[in-house]
């Protein structure tokens, strides 16, 4: 790899994780002021309309944030404004069908503070129309960061000041929808007016569910792991009313652990791939030995972290204990795995039905186990149940990955053999 290839990769590493850092540093920033304004239980059920958000979002992005970063990449510039008019079009109409059952369904498990779960769960799904996939996928940084980045972020911070100066937190959630809608709408007029071919706006909705199909595998990929991800929280609302908050504070630290490692995903989604396959097998080789290893240190950091942090956020409102940040380590160690080899390097190789298949193996596993240990152990074992399933997931990627590469030696073994025909190994 060339000096000048390294700097490139610094340079966008750099790039996407100042909308990280941005992102991150207001949304912890928010915390206390949230508590403080609006009490740790209404701080709780913001948290439980946004884990709604993310579950029903995956219906509304329709794989296209999972595998839409790879896909724009692999096509030519001047039809990918196309395609991302295209996919905008189809979730808006899923958008219109799935905003009123996330309102709805939170809504029911909130009870009493039903309206402010319902209008989290519409604030928190708008962006899931957004482009920030398209823009990873174009190595466009900058635009992730002012046309993404920026009005989320500034929709939170003028949010803090409407609740500050009114104590309403409606304020502070109508404003973040309001600013969220912004940037989904100036995102898409900038893709759409400075493409070198403007592209055909298709409202039919036919053609709309037929590009669907395309991303099946994207799509349940993207829908079971935020099944198991996203519905532990639900679940504890619904059986542990009284940990809402708890559970939802160290879940909150292992979501922006994820955050700060998404720059390090995206470079690799961009850098892995390459039309030489020798060069793309020796690059996914380097991030499987590695992966596994670096996200063992992220667990620990993260578990030795969360019970101090969350003290000092919350002001000593929500105390979260080591029973509690330890399975939340081990699940953003196995998470950042599944990230890297899941995204980065399973899509590289074509197998894109593996990675689906791994995500509905860590649900099969992880929902059984959340329901059992929310109704018999509380909740530190919601949070082991998904430690376990999402440790599932990351080990039969990395199987996959193996597998491969072992296959790929028996073909260079029977070559070696004097076969003119690569023959696979029983």
């Amino acid at each position: 790899m060339g000096q000048s290839t390294v700097l490139r990769h610094i340079r966008r590493l750099g790039a996407f994780g100042a909308s990280v850092v941005i992102t991150t540093v207001v949304g912890l920033l928010a915390i206390p002021v949230v508590i403080a304004n609006a009490g740790g239980n209404t701080w709780g059920v913001i948290a439980l309309g946004q884990s709604a958000a993310l579950l029903f979002g995956v219906l509304v992005s329709f794989g296209w944030g999972t595998v839409g970063p790879a896909m724009v990449a692999g096509m030519p510039a001047a039809e990918r404004p196309q395609m991302f008019l295209d996919s905008l079009v189809s979730r808006v109409y899923l958008f219109a069908v799935t905003a009123p059952l996330a309102a709805l369904t939170v809504w029911l498990i909130a009870g009493d503070s039903g309206p402010v779960a319902a209008l989290a769960s519409l604030t928190y799904l708008v962006p899931f129309l957004g482009a920030s996939w398209f823009f990873v996928g174009d190595a466009r940084p900058g635009r992730l960061l002012v046309f993404d980045t920026l009005p989320v972020t500034l929709g939170t911070v003028l949010g803090l000041a409407g609740l500050v100066l009114t104590g309403d937190v409606f304020v502070y959630l109508a404003i973040q929808l309001a600013m969220n809608l912004l940037g989904v709408t100036v995102s898409g007029l900038l893709i759409r007016n400075r493409s070198a071919a403007v592209p055909r706006l298709d409202l039919h909705i036919g053609r709309a569910v037929r590009r669907l199909a395309g991303q099946r595998h994207g799509v349940v990929t993207a829908a079971t792991s935020s099944l198991y991800v996203n519905t532990p929280l639900l679940v504890v609302g619904a059986v542990l009313p009284g940990a809402v908050s708890l559970y939802a504070m160290a879940e909150k630290f292992f979501k922006y652990g994820l955050t700060a490692v998404g720059p390090v995903v995206q470079v690799l989604q961009g850098s892995i791939a390459d039309p030489d396959r020798a060069r793309q097998e020796a690059r996914i080789r380097v991030a499987a030995r590695w992966a596994p290893l670096a996200a063992a240190l992220c667990a620990v950091v993260m578990a030795l972290c969360i019970p101090w942090a969350s003290n000092l956020l919350s002001q000593g409102a929500i105390r979260v204990g080591f029973d509690l940040s330890m399975p939340m380590g081990v699940v953003f160690g196995a998470v950042t795995v599944s990230q890297v080899v899941g995204l980065a390097c399973l899509i590289p190789l074509g197998e894109g039905k593996a990675l689906a298949v791994s995500t509905v193996l860590g649900a099969a596993i992880g929902v059984p186990l959340i329901v059992t240990g929310a109704l018999t152990l509380g909740v530190s074992a919601v949070a082991w149940a998904v430690a376990v399933s999402e440790l599932a997931v990351a080990v039969y990627q990395l199987g996959v990955v193996r597998r491969y590469f072992r296959r790929g030696s028996g073909k260079a073994v029977a070559l070696q053999g004097g076969k003119h025909t690569p023959v696979e190994r029983p």
